[in-house]
């Protein structure tokens, strides 16, 4: 038997554990992914830009750490807006002072869906790619699940918990997943080996 709260807490972390991982990767070189229109914010500040979904919720000013909640989308919000598949911008304030991010997740439903949830959290210093712009994504989440296949009025919503900030705020963004990936050297010396396997297959039929 636990009490009413140990029951819920430990509900909860067993909920995160078995969601799917999302992933925290730096932005370090090109493509530079900006906050624009068409990539709307979900939590962040005013300076964000969105048309097509409501929001974001405002992140506090001259706090030393966050645990804020989105609003409450539908699925057809998002796929609208964005599509079935996407990864989040973190835009992260460019200050010294060193900022952590322990927690990232989408809800559906109410149910933690994806989860980003270190042992530790992760310390989140502007990446050398990011640009020193407002605007500009330092790190990128990805790994979400697709919303394809979902009912649209299933609900989507979005939780971040930053243990250590600055004085400045973040940007939270939705971009979308299909962007264009360069084949690595490896991947593109097989496409080659496989055409002119073709070609010359397809010339000992001709003989």
């Amino acid at each position: 038997m636990c009490n009413l709260l140990v029951c819920v807490l430990v509900a909860g972390a067993l909920r995160i554990a078995s969601a799917n991982a999302i992933t925290l990767d730096p932005v370090l070189s090109d493509p530079v992914f900006q906050q624009l229109t068409n990539r709307p914010c979900v939590i962040g500040e005013n300076s964000c830009h969105n048309v097509g979904l409501a929001g974001p919720v405002l992140l506090p000013p001259n706090v030393s750490s966050y645990d804020t909640f989105s609003l409450i989308y539908t699925v057809s919000d998002i796929r609208a807006t964005i599509g079935d598949t996407f990864l989040v911008g973190v835009d992260i304030n460019q200050n010294s002072n060193v900022q952590t991010l322990s927690l990232f997740t989408m809800l559906i439903g109410g149910v933690v869906q994806d989860s980003y949830s270190p042992d530790s959290p992760t310390p989140v210093p502007p990446a050398p790619g990011g640009n020193p712009g407002n605007g500009y994504a330092d790190y990128l989440l990805g790994n979400f699940s697709s919303l394809a296949g979902l009912p649209g009025t299933a609900t989507v919503q979005f939780h971040v918990t930053m243990p250590a900030v600055n004085a400045g705020r973040e940007q939270f963004f939705l971009i979308p997943a299909a962007v264009e990936v360069v084949p690595e050297p490896v991947t593109l010396s097989m496409f080659g080996i496989g055409l002119i396997a073709l070609a010359l297959a397809q010339r000992s039929l001709r003989k």
